[in-house]
């Protein structure tokens, strides 16, 4: 049986990893945006435990801060995986280019 043929277009992969670069830039700007948000005490008025409230929400939002940090730190890997790919492929194109005595391109 042999393998598919396929096709890889390094510029597709850079492409991609543009893409996945933005999406985690809006991310820090929503981790940023939720990282100045002040909640002041009495702000949820005279409900029973409102302090436990605020506390609470202090703690979820905090949460939520480090789970987009992590986000964050695998869609940047995932960025430089996709440019090495990329990277790898040309080369190796090229390589083969060059064995074949097509050159470099």
């Amino acid at each position: 049986m042999s393998e598919p043929d396929f096709r890889v277009r390094p510029d597709a992969l850079h492409r991609y990893a543009a893409l996945v670069e933005q999406q985690n830039a809006r991310l820090a700007a929503a981790r940023d945006t939720l990282a100045g948000v002040e909640v002041p005490a009495g702000a949820f008025g005279h409900l029973p435990d409102s302090e436990e409230l605020r506390d609470g929400y202090h703690d979820h939002a905090q949460a939520e801060q480090d789970n987009l940090a992590d986000l964050m730190d695998v869609l940047a890997h995932v960025t430089d995986g996709l440019e090495a790919n990329a990277a790898d492929y040309r080369d190796g194109e090229d390589e083969v280019g060059r064995g074949v005595g097509g050159g470099a391109r």
